[in-house]
């Protein structure tokens, strides 16, 4: 049989075993569960903080009913219509809640196989259009500003989804 490094002393031989082992043990696995990371989710937590920003309190309270008293974003987004199963259907399948106060729930757990399933990459992709759409149109422009970043994270993870995440500014 040959040895892995011939004519090395042994203490040669266990310092290139042992280098090999560290690196290994070492590599990235691709998953850290100690860091989980979901664009969507983060899509949520920076369109809450939006919400609950003073500089977007003016668009907020547009009526007298209590379930109009999100206004401007909330009610924007409530009333979008999204890509849906074989159809276009109501942005609320995505929105458990919107309020300035308590911020956006969005059920990310529809999009979360948007990386095989069409329709889901399509719910995505309109998901951010809209929300795009309805800063552009009731929010301040630090917000749009802090809106593209996000926009652009959860874009390259939506397979052929053409939403122009710089289009928010009005």
């Amino acid at each position: 049989p040959t040895h892995p490094l011939p004519g090395r002393p042994m203490a040669m031989r266990c310092l290139a075993l042992a280098a090999a082992a560290t690196a290994a043990a070492a590599a990235p696995t691709g998953y850290d569960p100690e860091h989980p990371y979901e664009p969507f989710d983060t899509v949520g937590t920076v369109l809450s903080d939006i919400l609950n920003d003073n500089a977007n309190r003016h668009s907020h309270v547009i009526s007298g009913f209590h379930f109009l008293e999100a206004g401007g974003v909330c009610e924007c987004i409530e009333n979008g219509y999204i890509s849906s199963w074989y159809q276009y259907g109501s942005a609320m399948y995505l929105v458990e809640s919107c309020s300035p106060n308590d911020g956006i729930v969005l059920r990310t757990g529809h999009l979360q196989d948007r990386h095989v399933e069409p329709l889901q990459a399509m719910m995505a992709c309109d998901t951010l259009k809209l929300i795009s759409y309805c800063l552009s149109q009731h929010a301040s422009n630090a917000s749009l500003a802090k809106w593209k970043g996000t926009c652009d994270d959860a874009h390259y993870t939506v397979p052929a989804c053409n939403v122009d995440c710089s289009a928010a500014p009005p």
